[in-house]
């Protein structure tokens, strides 16, 4: 014990000497490191760290209102805190409210500002976050001349969507602030996914004042954006040909005051290449790295996995043969998913519906609460398959048929294991089924001109609601167009009750598979890959962001 003592009491007197000669240094020589870089080496208890992550695209605008592209959504879940926060399991729970009450017919939401949080930016510029700070983000969101693509997911409240088309004034939408820290919002209809919705981006306050002063720039300067979240954006180099820019994002003290905070900062780079990002990542340069594919150079690093995207087959509705209900019915029949599952790697799950485990409805899982009959539907028969093969189809019928193929998009990243697909499809029905494989632009015309046989498709969420993924099969763009789905889709945000639109996401998809119209192959999974001495990180399945709030590095 002695021995252990003695060695840590040197260690300390050697760091509070070479504190003082870095601290000497900064104060005398420009050269040496900045102070952010004495903080990341004294902090013993893993906090204090300054992350880095690569993105592959520069942000295109710093404003929660509008902000589309994956990068600036990763940034900015890191800068802004909306009225309420959902965890990665569904709950919801306060944030920039403190306590809300909601009325007994569930039109009036009334919300308790938590006093607490203010905003920081780099400009000379600084006040409390109010009621009206939400008031006029709510009339930005609604505002034609802002033009987000946003505004229709709140249209439950009262008088936005005709304020959003021109035909009412903004100060009519029911959102008002009735003092510094009381905001109520009226809506037209019950919705039972409101409470979700408040939780996202869009719903993010945004001052009158500072947007104003900024002239036009708001978002799109580091001195042009106000935050109220765990950080704020420091520096934003990002000149249209540059090859090293980047965002850096420093801790908020405003409301570290009453969260904890635990990194300095975080480093966003932006690396177009996918192998450069890989190779920073493996090589130490960066703390974090998110993927889609999984790598084997990562087996031994820590990750998280999350089930976002799914992979099927979608049989061309023109097609004369294949498009007969029992002649799809065969096809699926002759598909054997515990080999899918078992044959294949980790990343990939057998597919028994549309919607994937990690997809919510509101504040619910939705694998978890729907029907899954589905796999009653979705009956491996290989003998029964071929039997009726035998006899559904004419020869000549059957003959049109030889060299089927499956029309696949070379953004496809796991074709080698459509082999195992078609290896079936051969031994039950002897049409040597093989695979097309086409760019991107190919894909998508010869998708609208209806010029393949079957197509695989990929579907993935933006924001994690069940509703995305069943939206691809309302409007025509695999050529089906189910009014169930259609149905499920257009009256999204009008249920009064999460139950009762779980039932009609799942009826609208159960109508798709019992049809036999698309086939379900996979479940893939995204990946958040993260350094052995990193602990802490979160990631948000509803935007696909990695939240760095409580991420420690020992």
């Amino acid at each position: 014990m002695s021995l252990t003592y003695k060695t840590h009491r040197t260690v300390s007197v050697m760091k509070k000497i070479l504190l003082f000669s870095l601290i000497s240094c900064l104060v005398f020589m420009t050269a040496c490191s900045p102070l952010e870089r004495v903080i990341e080496f004294f902090s013993d208890d893993g906090t204090g760290y300054i992350f880095k992550i690569s993105l592959s695209d520069d942000p295109e605008i710093l404003d929660p209102q509008i902000a589309t592209d994956e990068s600036s959504i990763a940034i900015l879940k890191n800068m802004f805190v909306g009225l309420l926060k959902q965890d990665s399991d569904g709950t919801i729970s306060t944030a920039g409210a403190s306590d809300y009450t909601i009325s007994a017919d569930g039109l009036t939401y009334t919300f308790y500002l938590d006093e607490r949080y203010a905003w920081k930016t780099t400009a000379d510029w600084e006040g409390s976050v109010t009621a009206y700070d939400y008031e006029f983000a709510f009339r930005r969101l609604f505002s034609p001349e802002t033009g987000s693509p946003y505004a229709s997911d709140y249209f439950s409240i009262l008088n936005s969507e005709a304020a959003y088309n021109g035909e009412a004034e903004l100060t009519e939408i029911g959102v008002h602030a009735t003092d510094d820290y009381t905001l109520v919002i009226t809506l037209e209809y019950p919705n039972a996914e409101f409470l979700s919705l408040l939780t996202r981006l869009p719903a993010s306050p945004c001052n009158e004042e500072f947007f104003e002063s900024c002239k036009g720039k708001y978002g799109l300067e580091a001195e042009c954006i106000a935050s109220n979240g765990a950080f704020y954006v420091r520096y934003w180099l990002h000149e249209e040909y540059s090859t090293d820019n980047y965002v850096r994002l420093r801790r908020n003290d405003y409301y570290s005051e009453f969260n904890d905070v635990y990194p300095y900062g975080v480093n966003y780079l932006i690396e177009s290449d996918e192998a450069v990002r890989l190779s920073d990542f493996t090589g130490g340069t960066t703390d974090v790295y998110i993927s889609s594919t999984f790598e084997s150079s990562l087996e031994e690093s820590t990750y998280r996995s999350y089930s976002v995207y799914f992979c099927g087959l979608v049989i061309n509705p023109e097609n004369e043969i294949l498009s007969r209900t029992e002649v799809a019915e065969i096809i699926s029949m002759a598909i054997d998913r515990e080999a899918l599952d078992t044959e294949t790697p980790d990343i990939l799950t057998a597919a028994y519906g549309i919607i994937p485990y990690d997809a919510y409805v509101g504040s619910s899982n939705y694998r978890k609460s729907a029907d899954s009959s589905l796999e009653d539907i979705l009956i491996y028969n290989e003998q029964l398959a071929e039997y009726k093969w035998s006899f559904t189809l004419t020869d000549s019928e059957k003959l049109t048929l030889y060299g089927l193929k499956i029309m696949v998009p070379d953004t496809f990243e796991y074709t080698d294991y459509l082999s195992l697909v078609t290896g079936m499809l051969n031994d039950t029905l002897g049409i040597g089924v093989g695979i097309d494989i086409v760019n991107e632009s190919d894909y998508a015309s010869r998708l609208a001109s209806g010029d393949y046989e079957i197509c695989l498709v990929e579907i993935e969420s933006s924001s994690g609601s069940a509703f995305d993924y069943i939206e691809a099969f309302s409007d025509g763009t695999y050529g089906i167009s189910s009014e169930g789905c259609a149905e499920a889709v257009e009256s999204s945000g009008k249920y009064s009750t999460l139950s009762s639109a779980i039932y009609a996401i799942s009826e609208a998809e159960k109508d798709i598979i019992s049809s036999y119209q698309c086939l379900p192959l996979w479940y893939a999974e995204k990946f958040v890959f993260t350094a052995d001495d990193v602990s802490g990180l979160e990631y948000d399945v509803f935007s696909g962001a990695a939240i760095f709030e409580t991420v420690k590095k020992q």
